[in-house]
């Protein structure tokens, strides 16, 4: 860890993608499973102050956000408590809750600007590794963090094993938000996590016979109506084949114009994405 510090001021920005899990199974603080990033972001920027206390926005408003102090907490003890005051500003255009991953999407791009801004010379995956870590801790997440890190479009078999990174192919997609899920009340839940596990184990069987995006929405689909996660938007599916669900959320993906019976609260355009976290 560098024991220099800037004597001035100092601010660093990094951005994380969006990712849209679309199947998996629970582990002990990790998961298995599948998805893909898009290219909608979030933006972290972290910056020095001289006076005042230490904020963190999302979006320009305070919140709780308890994963941005998880990250802090951890980066602190790495300084000895010599953190200083600090801005630290999250930015995005996703919903926050409805499964795209903006937890890990904003845990691990303030953990990369931190880094640089503590000086704490902490390699990419060590800063991974704390985000992960965060995430975990707060019920927000098992693997985003790990996903996001690389992005493209990503399956991992069983926890264990390293990622395998499909080809890439970049499609069009439409993405509705109805309603957020609170992740924690399904990686906690000892029931959710048998029939969860028994439906991912069954799709990432079938996704690894056949490694493609084809694949991937099929396997996707298969997951959702079978771990009973997806019973809100059965009719949803049924009238819109190429759609499945974004995992935690009431939030539907599909590489075709939706035609859709209820009316969501969001419903924005994006892209699969080939690149992951980085420093801007």
């Amino acid at each position: 860890m560098g024991s220099g510090r800037n004597p001035f001021p100092m601010e660093a920005k990094a951005s994380c993608p969006a990712y849209v899990t679309g199947l998996f199974c629970i582990g002990e603080n990790d998961a298995a499973g599948a998805g893909f990033a898009i290219d909608r972001q979030m933006k972290c920027t972290v910056s020095e102050r001289k006076s005042g206390r230490t904020t963190i926005l999302i979006n320009g408003q305070e919140g709780p956000a308890t994963v941005s102090k998880a990250v802090l907490r951890r980066y602190a003890d790495l300084v000895k408590g010599k953190v200083g005051l600090l801005e630290i500003r999250h930015d995005t255009d996703v919903p926050i809750g409805f499964g795209l991953g903006m937890s890990a999407a904003g845990a691990l791009s303030l953990s990369l600007a931190l880094n640089e801004v503590l000086g704490c010379s902490l390699k990419f995956q060590e800063c991974v590794k704390i985000a992960h870590d965060a995430d975990v801790e707060c019920g927000t997440g098992l693997s985003g963090v790990d996903a996001a890190a690389i992005g493209g479009i990503l399956a991992r078999k069983s926890i264990g094993e390293g990622a395998t990174k499909l080809k890439f192919e970049e499609r069009e997609l439409e993405i509705a938000f109805f309603s957020p899920i609170k992740t924690s009340s399904i990686i906690r839940s000892a029931d959710w996590k048998k029939t969860v596990n028994e439906a991912g184990r069954a799709a990432l069987s079938e996704l690894f016979q056949n490694k493609s995006w084809e694949g991937f929405v099929a396997a996707a689909r298969h997951f959702t109506m079978k771990s009973g996660l997806g019973s809100w938007c059965d009719k949803e599916m049924e009238k819109n084949q190429r759609a499945s669900m974004a995992m935690l959320g009431q939030t539907l993906f599909s590489d075709a114009p939706m035609r859709l019976t209820n009316a969501p609260k969001l419903l924005i355009k994006a892209k699969t994405y080939e690149a992951g976290a980085r420093l801007l």
